[in-house]
Formats: structure tokens, sequence, C-alpha cells
């Protein structure tokens, strides 16, 4: 009886959660850019999408649900417990790391961009498929997929975003749906059923999200963490560069700026400032240096300039960097790769 009170409850949230999912994905492209959809959106391959991608959701889906239900009710965490595991596993493609070296930044960046992904969306199938059944799933998915199979374009968006995105939303129809279960249970308490209530965690987890993505940039301002010492000391081994993007007229001699070379970035100070042909060159020098930087910074090189600093929080980030030898890294020296 109660599994059947709370089937609609659970389908509404599941339509609400897929919208908010839209939306956010929509919305994120304002503040990255958007690029073109690599799905055909034409209605030929729509169809195609629906036929091939949408009847592998349903059938799923509907294993998931008929597995789940067919045991005693004692044993049905368990099993979608399994069952999460498994479908976890399947999605992984561990067939992409055999035979190759892999390196341990590359290797934590796929777990945290799919494996979190995919472990939130399949607890949450799974437990709707213990108190409702396999329709929230289905309908979930093919709404959030149909937005990637119709928009012509989709936002560009880092891979933290997209990961944050694909893990918190299923989280929070988790929470809805937990507190809907609480409250059709006679048994609970008030606080208890107040202590469950979405309301309370879900500004938590905006906060979360919201900085996350000014960590990794999304926002106009961003931290950059220092890991050697030529801005000393200005700015040290280990602080945090707060950096606010601008153009090249927003910046003038005497502020640090943040400059992109060939595979990474370079943080020093503008020592003089002209113009060729329409477009302004910048002479830089790291305070701690004794001879001028090289090479002038051209004007599409500016990313931003530095408008204040934290101390010693940046040690972390500088870790992750030494891991990650084959991504970009951030330099504030003469502008050689650590």
């Amino acid at each position: 009886m109660e599994n059947k009170k709370m089937q609609k409850p659970i389908i509404q949230y599941a339509i609400i959660a897929s919208l908010i999912f839209i939306i956010v994905y929509m919305l994120s492209g304002l503040v990255v850019t958007f690029g073109h959809n690599p799905y055909s959106t034409t209605i030929r391959g729509l169809i195609h999408n629906l036929w091939m991608l949408g009847t592998v959701i349903v059938a799923k889906e509907y294993i998931r649900y008929k597995l789940i239900n067919n045991v005693y009710d004692k044993d049905k965490t368990k099993i979608a417990l399994l069952i999460s595991f498994v479908y976890v596993i399947i999605d992984f493609e561990f067939t992409k790391f055999i035979g190759h070296r892999i390196p341990i930044f590359t290797l934590t960046k796929y777990i945290l961009q799919k494996t979190i992904p995919y472990i939130a969306i399949n607890m949450v199938f799974s437990y709707t498929s213990i108190y409702s059944n396999c329709i929230p799933a289905i309908i979930y998915q093919l709404l959030t997929n149909l937005y990637f199979w119709v928009s012509p374009i989709i936002p560009n968006s880092p891979w933290i975003m997209v990961t944050i995105i694909d893990t918190s939303i299923p989280f929070v129809l988790f929470l809805y749906i937990r507190f809907t279960k609480n409250r059709l249970k006679h048994l609970k308490s008030r606080e208890s059923i107040e202590n469950s209530d979405p309301k309370n965690i879900i500004p938590l987890i905006v906060l979360i999200v919201l900085g996350v993505w000014f960590a990794v940039g999304i926002f106009p301002i961003k931290p950059v963490a220092i890991a050697t010492g030529s801005m000393e000391k200005e700015i040290c081994v280990g602080d945090v560069a707060i950096i606010k993007k601008c153009n090249a007229n927003d910046v003038n001699v005497g502020d640090i700026i943040e400059y992109q070379m060939e595979g990474y970035t370079v943080i020093h100070r503008i020592i003089e400032k002209k113009q060729k042909n329409g477009e302004f060159y910048f002479v830089t020098k790291g305070d701690n240096n004794s001879t001028p930087d090289k090479e002038e910074v051209r004007e599409d090189q500016l990313i931003g300039k530095n408008i204040f600093k934290i101390k010693y929080i940046g040690y972390p980030a500088i870790w992750l960097h030494i891991l990650q030898v084959e991504d970009q890294m951030v330099d504030v020296d003469t502008g050689d790769k650590s």
C-alpha cells in the first residue's frame, strides 16, 4: 500500500529532476560556451537514438525493477545494492584500460568523471525500484537524454561541471524520495521527518557546487595555486592568487597578470605596456627574477589580473599538479614548464 502511494510523487519528482537537469545544463552554457551537438538532431537521428538507446534504457530499468522486486522485502536492499554495483561495472568500460599504462591523474579524473555519476544515478534508480517501479528511472533518463538528442548546440562544460551536475541532481532526487517515504511512515517521529527534509541540505549542496565551480575557474573570478617562487615576496609558493578575467584595456603597468603560454600559464607583473598595429603587447617580469621575460605577451594571451591573494591554501592543488604531468600546469616562473 505504501509503495502505491509513493509511485505518483516519485514519478513527479523524476520529471521535475529531469527538467531541472536540462535547465541547469542550458544555464551552464551561459557561464562557459556552447558547441555543436555531436548527435544527429534530425528526425531520423532522433528516431534512431530513441530506438537504439531508448530501448536499452527501458530494458535495463525493467530488468532492474524485476530483479529487485522478485525477492523477499528483507532482501530488497541487498539486491538493490548488488544490482547497482553490477550496472556501474558494466558502464565503467574497463576495456579502455586493458593493456595501457594509465597515469594516476588520468585514472582519477576518469573515476570522478564517470564512476561517481554512475554510482549516484544507479543508487537512485535502484531506490526508486524498491518503492515505486521502473517508470521514474525511464522517464528521467529519456528526458535528460532527449535534450542532447534534439538540441542543435550543447554547453562546452568542463568535466568537473558535468560531474557535479550529473551527481548532485540524482542525489537531491534521492533526498526527496526518502523524505516522501518518511512522511508516509506513521511510526516516524515528526523530528526525524523534518530532519530528512531536503530543504535542510539543498543550500549546502548549492554552496558546495558553486565553490567547486569557482575553484575550477567557471566564473569570471578564479583561484590559481602558485607553484614557483618568481613572484616572491608578493606571491609565494603555496599561495592562491585570485584572478579576475579581463581584457587588455583593463590592465596597466604594475598589475600582476595571468597569461597563456603553450600548454601552461604564467603569472607575472607588467613592467611595460605598448601598442603595435592596434594590438597591445606587455613586457612582464617576475618580482623575484633579475631580468624581464624573454617574450612579449600579446593581448590575446591575457587571461586576467590578480586582485588579491590567500596565503598557504594552494599546496593541495600543487600536489595535484605534480600528479597531472600530462595536463596543463600553472607556472609563475620564467615561462618554463615545471
